[in-house]
């Protein structure tokens, strides 16, 4: 039995979508998910070292990631949410 039902992957970085148009064959929804779920933390490893290479550590202050998977009707039928803050103490400013 083969699989065939087709999902579309969405990431929001700083408000900004981008949308998956060409979407990929799961066997349902669950591995869609799943699949969704461990690009989004691909994302976040990608975006932190984009940001480690800006020009002062302020800029590196944390970052907000969501994937949405939609079905071939558009509708969503999974959200993930990744959320990480950076915090940098006065105290802890001057370490280097």
């Amino acid at each position: 039995m083969r699989c065939a039902v087709r999902y579309f992957t969405d990431f929001i970085e700083d408000e900004v979508l981008s949308r998956g148009e060409e979407g990929l064959e799961f066997c349902g929804r669950h591995e869609a998910c799943r699949s969704a779920a461990e690009a989004l933390v691909e994302v976040a490893n990608d975006s932190l070292r984009v940001k480690q290479r800006a020009p002062s550590a302020s800029d590196l202050i944390g970052l907000h990631l969501e994937a949405q998977v939609r079905n071939e009707d558009g509708a969503i039928v999974f959200r993930a949410h990744l959320t990480l803050v950076l915090d940098w103490p006065d105290s802890l400013a001057g370490r280097g």
